[in-house]
């Protein structure tokens, strides 16, 4: 009998030392003694990754007045290596029309150029000037420059040659085959 005595009286003190500690936390909490907020046992630093040798990086140019988008190599990757995003954003700024951010592991460059493409301003083309055939250089029509004036006279052309320059017809992406048209109206002189 003795031993379920101690055993009860055991039990009473173990019920009475949680109900105890049960009510001392609540007045603790309720006067604010203890906030229960925790500290972490490891601080972690948020450490900003930098770009390296090998960190693929993808540049984009946005060209606004033709619409088109370039992608290519960054020509200034030396420049950012070793640096952040944030040291990366100071000196490529939004205000510069560069948009730079990650996408995974990969540096994505975004400038936004209010010009014409490098490719459209290069365009040649055929038109009339003083009554000679010429060639004209830009993007387009409204927005090219007289490069220079040909030794053809443009009323010796057939009209149907005549007709297709000054409907825009005879345009070219690059030099050589602007000069094999050329050679073509040789002909005409």
């Amino acid at each position: 009998m003795n031993k379920q005595r101690t055993g009860f009286f055991l039990l009473l003190i173990l019920l009475f030392t949680f109900m105890l500690g049960y009510g001392l936390a609540n007045v603790a909490k309720s006067n604010k003694i203890w906030t229960g907020s925790r500290k972490p046992a490891i601080n972690i630093v948020n450490i900003e990754r930098s770009v390296q040798k090998d960190t693929p990086v993808i540049f984009e140019q946005e060209y606004q007045r033709s619409a088109k988008v370039i992608v290519s190599e960054f020509p200034y990757q030396a420049d950012i290596i070793g640096k952040t995003l944030t040291e990366i954003r100071k000196k490529y700024s939004i205000t510069n029309g560069f948009t730079i951010y990650w996408q995974d592991a990969t540096l994505m460059i975004h400038q936004r150029v209010n010009d014409w493409s490098p490719g459209d301003k290069s365009k040649l083309r055929l038109k009339e000037y003083r009554s000679m055939v010429a060639v004209y250089q830009g993007p387009d029509e409204e927005n090219d420059g007289l490069l220079r004036v040909t030794a053809i006279r443009f009323e010796t052309l057939p009209t149907q040659i005549q007709q297709s320059i000054r409907e825009g017809k005879y345009e070219f992406e690059d030099e050589q085959a602007l000069n094999d048209a050329l050679e073509n109206m040789d002909e005409y002189i």
